[in-house]
């Protein structure tokens, strides 16, 4: 029984981010699109819930749904650009996005056709040492991540900055011909 629940809540939450998925490439409305990528991000966190590992489900949560989507949805409002419509792509733009995500998924099915997964005994556990995870991300030396960790800190605090820039408005001065900053709040 507690089989078939399991398999019936994975079908459910693949379902759910492929819909979502599929939401957020034809939605015209940026903001729309957010919404229904961090549904996609909290069903994928779902799926390692399911698979027991609660670290990258929470890790998963934080950095992808609490950091970048919510950094988006604010440079979206900041921007003002909530009405802003995505234009519609040319036919090359489709057919060349259409080959990128072809060769993707061609590649994807390739590497896992290749890939030898190991098979665990009923009811054991993969190995999940948070600990370990841990040491890794404040590991300096070559088998650490505290480089790639700072970098894309770095990443975050130059996106919100480039929101803040891009949310201030500028006029040009009719009299003078002078870039004058508009800071009006509504």
């Amino acid at each position: 029984m507690n089989e078939a629940i399991l398999t019936v809540l994975f079908y459910s939450f693949a379902a759910f981010s492929v819909l979502l998925a599929l939401a957020v490439v034809t939605s015209r409305r940026i903001l729309r699109a957010a919404v229904y990528l961090m549904g996609v991000l909290v069903s994928s966190a779902a799926l390692f819930l399911m698979l027991g590992a609660e670290f990258l489900a929470g890790v998963q949560i934080l950095v992808y749904v609490g950091g970048i989507v919510v950094l988006l949805v604010f440079a979206v409002m900041l921007t003002r650009s909530v009405e802003l419509l995505e234009d519609r792509p040319s036919m090359i733009r489709k057919l060349t996005g259409f080959l990128a995500a072809g060769s993707f998924f061609a590649v994807s099915v390739a590497v896992l056709s290749m890939t030898q997964f190991p098979v665990l005994r009923d009811g054991a556990r993969p190995d999940s040492n948070v600990a370990a995870i841990g040491r890794k991300l404040l590991d300096y030396g070559p088998e650490g991540y505290v480089l790639p960790f700072e970098v894309i800190s770095l990443l975050l605090l130059s996106a919100v900055i480039g929101g803040i820039v891009i949310a201030r408005k500028t006029a040009v001065s009719r009299a003078t011909g002078d870039v004058e900053i508009m800071t009006e709040i509504q």
